[in-house]
């Protein structure tokens, strides 16, 4: 099997399963709205989680579909990117993207920005930003599972301006080889009282430097804010 089809392949089953939540999450919404007014289920986060730190939800000032200049720093020398402000409530964030270099297709509990030069139907630099319903462990459990059968693992934590602390998994080293993979995943699981956000950024291996640094300033504006279906 070529690599590219089992690239896909990871990738198509890690966005199926996060997904599900959010597909169960709308069939009992939809059953509920007959009888009473539709509630938010809390999933409990677990004590490992809880030791990560809570992210405390903000309402950033800026409006949705604003845009505006920042400076940010790429190889030592400063650049003006152009950024457009993002709310999600499908997702449940706020955020700001560079509009100039990455194209937004939004779905139900999806963000995703490509690359302008990217092929859309099959992207090779993008950064998707999803809602689950399951606690941060529960994600990264699963996430640790699913990409471990191809990569070797690099795990912590890492702390973004404006979410706070969150999991970190890095996709970048073909399994027991030593070898850096063509496209490399590294995924941000980040604690809400609703569940979480998973931000994953995937990068071709020979432009990881440059997409890499453009994806952590877009995350480090994500805030977190109430889910709605």
């Amino acid at each position: 099997m070529k690599r590219e089809s089992i690239y896909k392949r990871i990738g198509a089953f890690l966005l199926a399963f996060l997904m599900i939540p959010v597909l169960i999450g709308c069939k009992n919404q939809s059953s509920a709205a007959k009888t009473a007014e539709p509630a938010l289920t809390v999933t409990p986060a677990s004590q490992a989680e809880s030791a990560v730190s809570s992210v405390p939800e903000s309402e950033p000032g800026r409006q949705n579909g604003e845009r505006f200049d920042e400076i940010i720093i790429l190889e030592g020398m400063e650049e003006t990117v152009h950024y457009e402000h993002v709310r999600s409530e499908t997702v449940g964030i706020e955020m700001d993207y560079d509009y100039e270099s990455f194209a937004r297709h939004s779905e139900a509990g999806l963000e995703r920005f490509i690359s302008i030069w990217d092929n859309t139907e099959n992207p090779e630099n993008y950064l998707d930003v999803m809602f689950s319903a399951e606690d941060a462990e529960s994600v990264a459990a699963n996430v640790r599972e699913s990409l471990s059968q191809m990569y070797d693992l690099l795990e912590g934590t890492r702390e973004l301006d404006r979410a706070g602390s969150c999991l970190y998994i890095e996709a970048s080293v073909l399994k027991d080889t030593n070898t850096m993979a063509d496209q490399l995943q590294m995924v941000y699981i980040i604690p809400a009282s609703d569940g979480c956000r998973i931000a994953t950024m995937h990068v071709a291996a020979e432009a990881a430097e440059g997409f890499g640094r453009r994806f952590r300033y877009m995350l480090d504006t994500l805030a977190v804010i109430e889910q709605r279906a």
